[in-house]
């Protein structure tokens, strides 16, 4: 029944796309001889081979597919490719050989592809890219070279590609970012160049890519900026320069970047920031600077970056912050001055802040936190969440934070006194004094999680365990402390019913076999109705039948007498 249903089934899905003319077929662990025995090619839209054993394609292998528009072949082996292997595929759209071992790049038509929009190449052996290697793709618009082993680019190497927007180079092994292997790219939107071993660009590489909003350059060796100060960039968006050898920014480094939105130079080497170091990001919304080795910011550093929301300076050696430094950026909603030697916060650093919703100042020096009573009061103190963890707080002031959104004190320096003395009432939801521990208890043979407050008395450090634990385990406890107390007078034991064990296959057995009886019973009783019924029928056809015979035998003497006389 159900192969009938699964057939069924099948069959209307056959039904309907044959009907919309769109067919897709996906195929793997298959060799060349399945795929040339595929029955209705010229159907075929959708094409997509994986986990396949096709190490060899000759020339016009696809001719019969003229109908395509996808071609898909992943991890099938593919090492080498004829020179025209797709001819005969005018309305190919998109086209992956990503995940094969090819390490030639060829344009593998007679013909240009004009319908062609994306080409993905990934993860392959690539090592290197010639001129004019994409010429016959002429409308190609995303184009994925990622993860092979590409160490040079020729110059025209993307010559006539003057539609393409998104360019993946990421995970190559290229080393210089030359002035002219990305000429002619004007709509170039997207470039990703991370993870390679860039040490240098050149300052005129992205003079001809003016519509440039994206630029990945992350995991590389660069030691320089100065590229940045070209007009080819004067549109860039996002920035990510995370993971290099950054030492210092030049002065007035992004000058010219007066659209960037987002800047990444995190896990770097820089060790200040100066007024002139981030000049001209009048558009900055998000700054990321953590793991670094800043030990100063200087008054005024972030003076420029007006439109300010996200700045990110954990884990660098900040030991104070000016008042002023973030009186310019009012619109901040994020402060994150984690993992620092920060000891003291002046009240006046956040008096401009109104949109402020999340400071983390964890895994710093802090021994107070008067500054949280100076917050200006056009800030929503129900929508702020402050990290304060991991700090030398002794004490705080409890009344003035209680109309917070969450403020989290975890592993502080508490002294013991105040915390018994404050703690007593229970403290509102909004506060977190306790961190998680994991201790082994006799109730369980596992880890059990309790929550824990550490705190100071007479210099040694003491540690306040908070535990909620069940009934049952409540109750176990008084049974021990009262075995210990009364061993010589036992108390007697409580009045309880007896518990009768019960099987619970027996007790579900009885409970089928009673709802058996009673489906019999209710059987017998309408078989027993019926039988009662066809007796009082058959009782009546015989009356009636008799009642028919008396007649006729009274009504034939009146006849008899009547033919005498």
């Amino acid at each position: 029944m159900c192969h009938a249903v699964y057939q069924i089934l099948f069959g209307l899905w056959m039904l309907l796309c044959s009907s919309s003319r769109v067919s897709c077929l996906q195929m793997s662990n298959c060799n060349k001889t399945e795929v040339t025995m595929i029955r209705d090619m010229e159907v075929l839209t959708s094409l997509t081979l994986s986990n396949c054993s096709l190490p060899h394609l000759e020339n016009a292998f696809f001719m019969r597919f003229g109908r395509l528009l996808h071609l898909e072949l992943h991890h099938s082996g593919l090492s080498s490719l004829e020179d025209f292997f797709l001819h005969g595929l005018p309305r190919l759209q998109t086209l992956s050989l990503s995940h094969n071992n090819l390490s030639r790049l060829r344009s593998w038509s007679i013909e240009p592809l004009g319908a062609l929009t994306a080409l993905d190449l990934s993860h392959n052996s690539l090592s290197s890219l010639a001129a004019h290697s994409f010429v016959l793709y002429p409308q190609l618009q995303v184009l994925n070279l990622a993860s092979n082993q590409i160490d040079r680019i020729a110059d025209d190497t993307f010559y006539g590609l003057s539609h393409l927007k998104h360019l993946q180079l990421n995970g190559n092994r290229l080393t210089l970012i030359d002035g002219s292997q990305f000429d002619g790219l004007h709509r170039l939107s997207s470039l990703t160049l991370q993870h390679n071993l860039i040490a240098g660009v050149d300052p005129v590489a992205f003079e001809s890519n003016t519509h440039l909003r994206s630029l990945r350059l992350e995991g590389n060796l660069l030691s320089s900026l100065q590229f940045l100060t070209q007009r080819g960039l004067a549109r860039l968006a996002h920035l990510n320069l995370a993971n290099n050898l950054l030492q210092e920014l030049e002065p007035q480094g992004f000058g010219k970047n007066f659209e960037l939105q987002d800047l990444d130079l995190s896990h770097n080497n820089l060790t200040e920031l100066t007024k002139e170091s981030l000049l001209g990001l009048d558009s900055l919304e998000r700054l990321n600077i953590s793991h670094n080795t800043l030990s100063h910011l200087e008054d005024g550093s972030l003076e420029s970056l007006v439109s300010l929301l996200q700045i990110d300076a954990s884990f660098n050696q900040l030991t104070s912050v000016s008042e002023s430094l973030f009186h310019a950026n009012t619109q901040l909603e994020e402060i994150v001055l984690s993992h620092n030697r920060i000891a003291d916060i002046s009240p006046k650093l956040m008096q401009h802040q109104t949109h402020l919703q999340h400071l983390k100042l964890d895994g710093n020096s802090l021994i107070e936190a008067a500054f949280l009573q100076r917050l200006p009061p056009a800030l929503n103190r129900l929508s702020l969440a402050v990290d304060l963890s991991s700090n030398r707080l002794h004490s705080v002031n409890l009344s003035s934070l209680l109309h917070f959104g969450h403020i989290n004190l975890a592993d502080n320096h508490w002294s013991c006194a105040w915390l018994v003395k404050n703690l007593l009432l229970r403290a509102p939801s909004s506060l977190n004094f306790a961190r998680n521990w994991s201790l082994l208890s006799d109730w369980n043979e596992d880890l059990t999680k309790v929550q824990g407050i550490d705190c100071i008395e007479g210099g040694r450090n003491r540690s306040i365990v908070l535990l909620s634990v069940g009934e049952a385990i409540h109750s176990k406890v008084q049974c021990a402390k009262s075995q210990k107390s009364d061993e010589l007078n036992p108390a007697p034991p409580p009045l309880t019913w007896p518990k009768i064990p019960t099987d619970r296959f027996d007790s579900r057995s009885v409970i089928i076999w009673m709802l058996v009886a009673i489906a019999i019973a209710f059987a017998c009783l309408r078989w027993l109705r019926r039988f009662v019924d066809r007796k009082e029928q058959s009782k009546r056809k015989l009356k009636a039948i008799n009642e028919v015979y008396i007649s006729k035998m009274e009504s034939q003497p009146i006849r008899h007498e009547r033919e005498r006389s």
